[in-house]
């Protein structure tokens, strides 16, 4: 794994602590427990449902990308 990918898993492992910390203030744990297995579909629906969220959510995206740009096109 070369830096790309290392960057990106520790912004795509902040985002999805910091979200389902999010989550478990304002929702509830059922939403942690759908967040921890299902991150990306569940992390969207919650942050359309409870409108919250958002930044978190970006920055798993971002870290996703960064690892496949690190990935597949270096």
């Amino acid at each position: 794994m070369d830096i790309l990918g290392l960057i990106g898993s520790i912004v795509m492992l902040i985002g999805w602590i910091w979200l389902l910390v999010t989550a478990f203030k304002n929702g509830g744990i059922l939403w942690v427990i759908l967040i921890f297995f299902f991150s990306l579909i569940a992390g969207l629906v919650y942050c359309i449902v409870k409108k919250t969220g958002w930044t978190q959510y970006a920055m798993i995206l971002v870290g996703w990308l960064i690892v496949m740009y690190g990935a597949f096109w270096r």
